[in-house]
């Protein structure tokens, strides 16, 4: 396969040993890239981490592999080293070519030529999944990390006694460290520190540190039994008994010797450096950087370049300490540099550190730090040779994206016609103002509006002026309402308020101020005296009053607009068996799902309170006991869930159905007993909601029983269900007169349905 253009040019312009590195060390996943991240390489150690085979993926932009909720994530790392950074590592996730999500450690390098340019960048990924899923596991118990270790051949996981003496060693840990656990179970775990790290007291530093903060990240230098010296990367966590009692310290580590050399072979080979030379390492990455090397037992800087100076508002030729260095240090930077420099001297970490540093002209400026340390023969740091970079004006784009960011974000939370909230950010502001009123203790006001036949001005003037009309709704609520309340479209011709502290006004005092406010509100055509009114229904419900669960409270509050909506103001028995069940789990989800399937086909929601008033009177007709009355009652008010997946134009359709759409129609009892099998506490009226359209005669469905075969709540239900269909009005069609209804109920008794159940009804009319 030929290579692109941008392929050829890049490998034109960076040493060969960079892609010898690549397949010397391939266990890593390396995929080096153009600057927009076009895949340009992809090794073996790619290949198994994500799945896809280099033909899949050169050429292939690098976002493929990042998930979309790490997208901001990847974009702030890239302009990170596409700026002018050093490499930037992280822990993060990627997708794999099966769609799963794979923890990984990423390190993003810029890659440059020998004169120093930036011409690319290259990704490094290690699986890291397993030391995730270990790391878990000692943290929630002892027992759980012994059974993990077992399998675990890549890590080293050990527990020693609060002393420091090993009282548990894993398989892996014999197999990288070479010792067996009778060998090292009770001797100190300082047998296997080299002995530069002994003599440092690294086992009591480590210690005491993770005491403090009850885990420590660890990176040392570790010797095995027959002497090898490896690298090794880990955590360590305080165990401690239910009483918090300090049982001892458990350690996870990794042999990351061949990790390490292979980001440095990449590192040397990317940047075209020699091993011998930090310094030129460092300096040449890239050509504003300015250097200087720092003598750690005099205090003094050796070395300072033009460019450092320059950085730091000095002259060329005057002297420079550590003291002159923190006198320039804005104040409040002071700790950041501080901790940098402490880490490294103790911790032999390389030192990283951004701050401000304040000219002696007052201009100040924006200093980003990388050094390392330079070791005697004895292991002791000597010097600390580095580079600076003035990241002012990345810092000061940095901020301007910040704030186009949230003028960005402001935008997306305003409704574009009239410029109040949206129903997003409604639903974030009643998360707040629930809490807020729950902390309180006060009364928050859920509001519901919504436009009477708002669809008249869209069909008769058009778009443009519906748009007017929302506008002039929308000026009068901001001008009814405090500054402190929340207003919003919440979709379409509705809007929605969040009154907080409304006091002990009542839901019928708070809906009656509103009526009166928005009262006299016309849109008057052009040329016309006379304006067209604008009427709203209102339906209000208070927190906690009526329900402490905020969706709740807008489900009361939606329910009262449609009542409000259709004249119906007084609350039915359906109602109130809502409100008696709304606290179990998962009833107002299913009662939503009814909600939305009457926002598709306005005649079920009507329909199944219907079905449940009838389905109640049979059932206190045949004298059953309070428990099944209160699950016939639930069942009826959910028996059509299972309508939510038939197409609109098949509830709608007025006409006869042809087979394909009553075969969509047969198949909701199924489709609902699914959807109700799915929520916790509702298994009694599985049967129900799954056989309310079986038949006497064994002709029905879906199971096609027959008879008794058929539970009784469903045979009743199965009555009050063809009543309510047979005399309700639809779109279509006007609903048939009771008496034919009831004749038809008779005639179809012992037949279609069950004769007990029907005669049942007929006493009860």
């Amino acid at each position: 396969m030929s290579q692109p253009a941008a392929d050829r040019s890049f490998h034109a312009r960076v040493d060969d040993s960079f892609f010898a590195a690549a397949a010397l060390y391939s266990d890593d996943a390396i995929i080096p890239m153009t600057l927009d991240t076009i895949i340009l390489g992809w090794n073996l150690g790619a290949h198994l981490l994500y799945g896809y085979t280099a033909d899949e993926m050169i050429g292939q932009p690098f976002e493929v592999l990042v998930p979309q909720d790490k997208y901001t994530e990847f974009v702030n790392y890239r302009a990170q080293v596409q700026q002018g950074e050093m490499s930037v590592i992280t822990e993060t996730e990627r997708m794999r070519k099966d769609g799963s999500r794979v923890s990984v450690s990423v390190r993003i390098s810029p890659v440059r030529d020998i004169s120093g340019e930036l011409i690319g960048l290259c990704a490094t990924a290690r699986d890291i999944s397993d030391r995730k899923r270990a790391e878990v596991a000692l943290r929630q118990s002892e027992e759980r990390l012994r059974l993990l270790v077992d399998g675990a051949r890549d890590y080293a996981m050990l527990m020693t006694d609060p002393e420091g003496l090993v009282i548990y060693w894993s398989d892996g840990a014999e197999r990288i460290l070479g010792y067996s656990a009778d060998e090292i179970i009770g001797q100190s775990v300082e047998i296997i520190l080299t002995d530069e790290e002994r003599a440092n007291g690294l086992l009591q530093r480590e210690l005491e540190r993770t005491l403090a903060d009850g885990r420590l990240e660890s990176h040392c230098w570790l010797r095995r039994k027959d002497g090898e010296i490896i690298f090794t990367e880990g955590v360590i966590h305080a165990l401690r008994n239910e009483n918090g009692e300090l049982r001892g310290f458990g350690k996870v580590l990794q042999d990351a010797t061949a990790r390490r050399a292979s980001e440095e072979a990449l590192k040397s080979a990317a940047y075209a450096l020699t091993e011998t030379n930090q310094r030129l390492h460092l300096a040449l990455d890239c050509g504003h950087l300015g250097s200087w090397q720092f003598d750690i037992v005099a205090g003094i800087y050796v070395e300072l370049s033009s460019g450092n100076r320059k950085h730091l508002g000095l002259s060329p030729n005057e002297s420079f300490t550590r003291t002159d260095f923190i006198q320039l240090v804005h104040p409040d930077d002071h700790p950041i540099v501080r901790e940098a420099y402490r880490q490294a001297i103790e911790e032999r970490r390389d030192y990283t550190a951004e701050y401000r540093v304040l000219w002696r002209t007052g201009e100040m400026r924006w200093i980003s730090a990388q050094a390392r340390l330079i070791y005697n023969p004895q292991g002791e740091p000597i010097r600390m040779i580095g580079v600076t970079e003035d990241i002012t004006e990345r810092k000061r784009v940095a901020d301007s994206q910040e704030d186009a960011l949230r003028e960005a974000q402001e935008r997306a939370d305003r409704d574009p016609v009239t410029g109040l909230l949206n129903h997003r950010a409604f639903h974030k502001r009643l998360a707040e103002e629930s809490a807020r009123a729950q902390r309180d203790g006060s009364v928050l006001a859920v509001v519901m509006l919504d436009m009477d036949h708002f669809k008249f001005f869209n069909d008769a003037y058009g778009h443009a002026i519906g748009d007017q009309v929302l506008r002039t709704v929308a000026e009068r609520l901001v001008h009814i309402c405090r500054p402190y309340d929340t207003l919003s479209r919440f979709g379409g011709d509705e809007f929605a308020l969040l009154l907080p502290a409304v006091g002990h006004s009542t839901r019928g005092e708070i809906e009656a101020r509103l009526r009166s406010d928005l009262s006299g509100l016309a849109y008057y055509p052009d040329g016309q005296d006379s304006g067209i009114p604008i009427g709203l229904s209102v339906g209000v419900s208070l927190i906690p009053n009526h329900s402490s669960d905020r969706h709740e409270a807008v489900r009361i509050a939606d329910e009262r607009l449609r009542r409000a909506k259709s004249g119906a103001a007084i609350e039915t028995e359906a109602d109130h068996i809502r409100h008696e069940i709304a606290h179990v789990a998962g009833f107002s989800m299913l009662d939503a799902m009814v909600a939305a399937v009457d926002n598709k086909d306005r005649y079920t929601r009507r329909h199944s309170e219907d079905v449940m008033e009838h389905s109640l009177a049979i059932a206190r007709e045949l004298q059953l006991d309070e428990d099944a009355l209160r699950t016939v009652a639930i069942a009826a008010l959910l028996h059509d869930v299972g309508k939510i997946g038939v197409p609109d134009s098949v509830l709608r359709k007025p006409g006869a159905l042809t087979d394909a759409e009553f075969e969509a129609i047969r198949q909701h009892p199924e489709m609902g007993a699914a959807i109700v099998s799915a929520v916790p506490g509702f298994h009694a009226i599985l049967d129900a909601v799954r056989h309310h359209h079986e038949r006497w005669d064994g002709g029905g469905y879906p199971a096609g029983l027959a008879g008794e075969e058929t539970p009784i709540i469903a045979r009743l239900m199965a009555v009050a269900d063809a009543y309510s269909a047979m005399t309700t009005d639809r779109p279509y069609r006007q609903g048939m007169d009771k008496a034919k209804a009831l004749s038809i109920l008779e005639e179809g008794a012992g037949a279609q349905w069950c004769r007990s159940c029907v005669d049942a009804f007929l006493r009860t009319q």
